[in-house]
């Protein structure tokens, strides 16, 4: 074929395609929107409303009224994400991270990506999962204040002691840290395998699960410093201590 031909089919081809945004474009702006639910969920008195990105349309998508709306497909896929990583996740982390990915997939759609694609280049599940933990297990800016600090503390100890929770505590080595007596569930951890669990939650980082021994391993929790944060924070203590996590330590 001339060289001639090939420019002009080309040039046809051209002419025909249907103009599409660039991907990159769509994927920051799937970003943008679950940062601007973040800031919404973590100002409720804010008057911002999220925009509509278009791809609302595109696949059936759940979630609970006001929260983030995502596929069941999104938050399986995240979930089992979270099981391969060094890290536990509060609901409503994975169900933002869900989101994300719900709206992630929509993008590749509108260019033709199929969800099984993503794999031959990226891990989308797990990556949006971090993004979004990332936000609770940082630093927070401005640092929370002593203050603050002590109030979440009081909220998971009132959290982890209630009759939904039915735990024990005890003051932690610190006063951001609370000591949770052990189950007979409860992994083996400490010199002699019987140490306790102990949880804190911190000015300049998030919530996080050890053994209460030296050297053991420290775990980061994905929730919100709120106090319907610290009631998530609970539940997964709890599933930690009946052994209902397996060793969470040695993932």
């Amino acid at each position: 074929m001339s060289n001639d031909r090939v420019d002009e089919l080309r040039g046809i081809v051209r002419a025909n395609r249907p103009e599409t945004p660039d991907l990159s474009t769509a994927i920051h702006a799937a970003v943008d929107r679950q940062a601007s639910e973040l800031r919404a969920h973590r100002e409720p008195d804010s008057a911002s409303a999220t925009e509509p990105t278009g791809s609302e349309g595109t696949m059936p998508t759940t979630g609970a009224p006001g929260g983030p709306a995502y596929t069941v497909e999104a938050y399986a896929a995240v979930e089992k994400a979270s099981k391969s990583l060094r890290s536990l996740y509060a609901p409503s982390v994975l169900e933002q991270a869900a989101a994300l990915l719900t709206d992630l997939w929509a993008a590749g759609g509108r260019h033709g990506v199929e969800r099984n694609e993503w794999g031959w280049a990226v891990d989308l599940p797990s990556g949006a999962l971090e993004v979004i933990a990332s936000r609770y297990t940082h630093a927070p800016s401005p640092e929370r204040t002593g203050d603050q600090v002590a109030a979440l503390g009081r909220d998971l100890i009132g959290a982890l002691t209630s009759g939904e929770i039915g735990l024990s505590v005890q003051n932690g080595p610190r006063l951001n840290m609370v000591v949770v007596e052990r189950l007979p569930q409860t992994p083996r951890g400490g010199y002699h395998g019987d140490a306790n669990l102990v949880v804190g939650i911190y000015t300049n980082g998030g919530w996080d699960i050890s053994m209460n021994a030296d050297g053991a391993t420290v775990v980061s929790i994905a929730a919100p410093a709120t106090e319907a944060g610290a009631a998530e924070v609970a539940t997964l203590v709890r599933a930690v201590a009946r052994g209902e996590l397996g060793n969470p330590f040695r993932r």
